[in-house]
């Protein structure tokens, strides 16, 4: 299939900014050319080491062209969250409830929204991180709840902050676990979408996660402390087996130049070549983890 200038999808969206950087982002020099590429990836540092992740609000802009029907049963149970009694589960489903927040907002479900932030909040304040979410932010939330947009930045801001705190205290691992949990909820509501309401550029974007893959790996394992998170691994490893079978070629296209906005639009279209069964055993295999980091 082909497609031109794809934009990823985003419930990760929320997710992935809390591993964009372990600081404040310094300023950088005014320039007089901006390249922007929409399917550029961020660079998540973790111990001096790069980690290439998609980019953070891909997902949701991808699930709004798609004009896939809103689906709560992709959602994780919000009566779950008692059940996570360990550091590890806690933290997976952070991202996961994040990603969760990331969905409904972008379908403008209000209520369901202010209760998957509570959840995130409680969330937050077991794992000792309830600056980020206090009640200044849930004013500035509660305020926006009808502006799809500002809530995005507001929880945005809420993640980079949480994420700041555990990198500056060395629970870095904590960190990585969220980011991970985000990405296994955006791929497994993508996965489903797809499934309901086939579409190229969805299909193509679950494609393109072989890299993303090697990343989640590298990390666990930089992380792994006494082989806790060894099944995690092993099946993120059997999951990036499927991946490693579907063909991805890349053709690129003369840059587009706005003179009058300063910036230069990178244009490529993406090939992708994947055999259905293939496509079957990656969604299996992601609904397994999932379902095993929820349980």
């Amino acid at each position: 299939m082909n497609k031109l200038l794809t934009t990823f999808t985003l419930c990760t969206g929320v997710v992935l900014l809390i591993s964009s950087c372990g600081t404040e982002e310094e300023k950088k020099p005014e320039i007089s050319q901006e390249v922007t590429d929409p399917n550029s990836s961020l660079n998540a540092k973790f111990d001096d080491k790069i980690f290439s992740i998609p980019s953070p609000m891909q997902m949701a802009l991808l699930l709004e062209e798609s004009k896939a029907p809103y689906n709560e049963y992709l959602l994780n149970d919000l009566g779950k969250v008692d059940d996570y009694t360990s550091e590890y589960k806690k933290a997976l489903n952070l991202g996961i409830y994040g990603t969760d927040l990331g969905y409904v907002s972008i379908y403008k479900q209000n209520s369901t929204a202010l209760k998957y932030l509570s959840t995130i909040e409680k969330l937050t304040s077991k794992l000792g991180l309830e600056g980020a979410f206090d009640k200044d932010f849930m004013t500035r939330f509660e305020k926006n709840s009808t502006n799809k947009d500002s809530m995005m930045v507001i929880v945005s801001d809420a993640f980079k902050k949480s994420d700041n705190f555990l990198k500056s205290n060395n629970r870095k691992s904590v960190s990585a676990l969220i980011l991970v949990g985000g990405w296994i909820e955006s791929m497994y509501i993508a996965c489903n979408i797809n499934k309901e309401h086939a579409n190229d550029q969805i299909l193509d974007r679950i494609a393109e996660q072989t890299e993303t893959l090697n990343t989640i790996v590298a990390l666990l394992s930089d992380y792994n402390k006494k082989g806790a998170w060894d099944e995690l691994i092993k099946d993120m490893k059997d999951l990036k087996f499927y991946f490693d079978q579907i063909s991805i070629k890349y053709e690129f296209y003369q840059p587009v130049t706005n003179a009058k906005a300063k910036t230069t639009t990178l244009r490529h279209k993406t090939v992708v070549t994947i055999d259905s069964n293939v496509l079957n055993f990656i969604n299996q295999k992601i609904e397994s983890i999932r379902s095993k980091v929820t349980e």
